[in-house]
């Protein structure tokens, strides 16, 4: 409790003395204030296209009989952004000893100044910072959130809550002269969204909680999510690819993992398309449901918190693309489905993760109440290498019984397995270099392979073991640089050196 003895000026104070006239009033303070917002979020929703500012206002209630008095307000500073504001006449971004009478309330006025010419790195996509406000050892805040580039803000602000893209199995085609930015999730129903050359789309994750999410309502947010009459085609080519990664750019970001949540194609979306993309910094880079399907070539996956690819039952058509420093399976597939790859490169080091994960059913937590779906691949001229002793995992629930049930064919590939993947399920997978994996070189550590691990630099090293392993195939004549490759015998891997 705080008191404060104000003057009286008035003509009769001046006669009896100013004595007289003193009045004690008491505030509460400390950690006995309680304080009510108009709201927790202050957002600023222009898009500047040039310097320039914003200003929104807020109140802070006092329910209360007593007056309050606040010890301290002041912006957190840490988006780096100016942003200040202006209480009782008083402007921050630091104002003290703000008083709010009984069953009354003050008006805050936040002003942002924004400066998008600046780099993203300096001025980023979303501008994030706090209002505290402090009584005692107690500290309430307001999120403030503002525009801080001049780009295509898809939804808003929505974190938390999912937007929708429909289109009347039309196509829209994001703008290529400005980043979009996802700040969210987005759903694409009825409707292509097409990514052309040099197309940024930056995504700002994070958990979140929806009550429409069922369980406790937390997800991850951040994704793009494909419906049965949906579609993504990210179309980049070799001198503009098409980037998915963190709307976080500063140079610590760069090779973070699960900044969001990722691309999800929804149970029956066929039709998409990943041409000379980088999906980079995702929880899992493409997760592929029940029956849908994705082709992906002349791209890169990398830094996922978990798998580059995940698919349940779906259709995966790989050519030419890299995945490396994936924190979980690099590919991986759950009951079933259809795998080709083809001139690839999984390079899944620095983690205790396998590099393919091939399996044809799934069952409950408890191990039971399986589902099997007959799975097939066929894999050439590609490398699977890894920190592990044995970068594969085949599991068939038929053991080898039902024909066409585990059917996997690779040929002409770098992989690397130990005598544990050979005589597991009972040696199932004993003839592995005979009879599935043809033309195969099994990788030992001491083996040259990449040019330099440390750079994240996967061509190949003069010595490497996957130099003339492959054999020609006519529909890839180029490698993922655009290099020809020619004559009979050709490199494993998506570089040929």
């Amino acid at each position: 409790m705080k008191t404060i003895v104000p003057a009286c000026f008035s003509l009769l104070c001046l006669v009896i003395g100013i004595s007289a006239c003193e009045v004690e009033t008491e505030f509460v303070t400390g950690e006995s204030v309680e304080l009510r917002f108009s709201t927790d979020t202050l957002t600023f929703d222009t898009v500047f296209t040039a310097r320039g500012s914003a200003t929104r206002l807020m109140k802070v209630y006092n329910d209360a009989e007593q007056p309050v008095m606040i010890d301290r307000i002041r912006v957190e500073g840490a988006s780096g952004v100016n942003f200040i504001f202006n209480v009782d006449g008083t402007q921050g971004p630091t104002a003290e000893d703000i008083i709010i009478w009984g069953n009354d309330s003050i008006f805050v006025f936040v002003e942002v100044e924004v400066d998008p010419t600046e780099p993203e790195n300096v001025s980023p996509f979303i501008v994030d910072d706090r209002l505290i406000f402090e009584t005692g050892t107690v500290q309430e805040e307001v999120v403030l959130l503002a525009f801080g580039q001049n780009a295509n803000y898809l939804n808003g602000f929505n974190r938390g809550s999912f937007a929708r893209i429909s289109c009347d199995n039309a196509v829209v085609t994001l703008p290529q002269d400005l980043p979009t930015v996802i700040y969210g999730s987005l759903f694409i129903d009825s409707c292509t969204v097409r990514a052309l050359a040099g197309t940024r789309i930056y995504f700002h994750g994070g958990v979140q909680r929806n009550e429409q999410v069922g369980g406790n309502g937390f997800f991850n947010d951040g994704f793009l999510f494909t419906q049965p009459n949906g579609r993504i085609e990210l179309l980049g080519t070799l001198e503009n690819p098409v980037i998915l990664r963190t709307d976080r750019l500063e140079a610590e970001f760069q090779d973070e993992p699960a900044k969001y949540r990722g691309l999800i194609l929804g149970p029956g979306s066929t039709g998409n398309r990943l041409e000379y993309t980088q999906l980079l910094n995702a929880i899992v880079g493409i997760t592929v449901d029940s029956l849908a399907e994705v082709t992906v070539s002349n791209s890169t996956i990398a830094f996922s918190g978990g798998p580059a690819i995940s698919a349940y039952q779906a259709r995966v058509t790989v050519s030419n693309s890299v995945f490396h420093s994936n924190f979980g399976n690099a590919i991986q597939f759950i009951k079933g489905g259809s795998l080709t790859m083809d001139h690839s490169t999984i390079a899944n080091y620095g983690v205790d993760a396998s590099g393919l994960v091939l399996t044809n059913f799934n069952c409950d937590e408890n191990g039971e109440n399986c589902l099997a779906a007959p799975f097939r691949a066929r894999i050439s001229n590609s490398i699977i290498s890894g920190s592990r002793g044995n970068e594969l995992i085949f599991l068939d629930i038929f053991n080898g019984d039902e024909p066409g049930g585990f059917d996997v064919r690779i040929d002409n590939s770098v992989v690397r397995t130990d005598q544990d993947f050979l005589d597991s399920q009972d040696g199932l997978f004993a003839d592995f270099y005979t009879a599935i994996c043809r033309g195969c070189h099994n990788l030992n550590f001491s083996d040259p392979l990449f040019l330099s691990l440390e750079m994240d630099d996967y061509r190949l090293d003069t010595m490497s073991v996957a130099r003339d392993l492959g054999v020609f195939l006519p529909a890839f004549p180029v490698d993922i640089l655009g290099k020809p490759r020619e004559g009979g015998m050709v490199d494993a891997g998506a570089f040929e050196f």
